[in-house]
């Protein structure tokens, strides 16, 4: 089940071409694969519910959804970020994210820890695209609208 309650970091790397955000996401699960996998899953929702950080070559990034949109919308939600079942079907998030290296994360970038592996892979989320994607299924309003 999905509950966005933040267990990531974030940091920023840079702005992609035609909309992407590209950034670095730690996230922590009980193996190495499973952490990747969620940190996949956390990427957008860093995008969605917690906006990036900015950094000395990019500005802050705001979060594309209010968090009282994450109950509001719960349903869509948990079908949204479902994990990827054994035959590679997983939620629409994964439309939007891409891992910039498909080597595993290795040496600073796994860490071994009590009960699992913090772990850091770097991302591509197609921000502009998610963001038309939650403005399509009428989760956010579009931008200029209710002004």
């Amino acid at each position: 089940m999905f509950k966005s309650a933040a267990s990531y970091e974030v940091q920023v790397l840079g702005v992609g071409q035609d909309g992407t955000k590209v950034f670095r996401i730690w996230s922590y699960d009980k193996t190495v694969e499973a952490a990747i996998n969620k940190a996949k899953r956390d990427a957008v929702a860093a995008c969605l519910f917690s906006g990036l950080p900015g950094s000395g070559h990019t500005n802050q990034t705001p979060a594309i959804c209010k968090l009282s949109d994450e109950e509001t919308h719960e349903a869509f939600f948990q079908e949204f970020f479902a994990y990827p079942d054994k035959k590679g079907n997983g939620g629409a998030y994964l439309r939007f994210v891409n891992r910039t290296s498909d080597e595993p994360p290795s040496g600073k970038y796994r860490v071994q820890m009590k009960g699992g592996y913090k772990i850091a892979i770097d991302v591509q989320v197609m921000y502009n695209n998610l963001r038309s994607y939650m403005e399509e299924k009428g989760i956010v309003k579009k931008l200029g609208q209710g002004f």
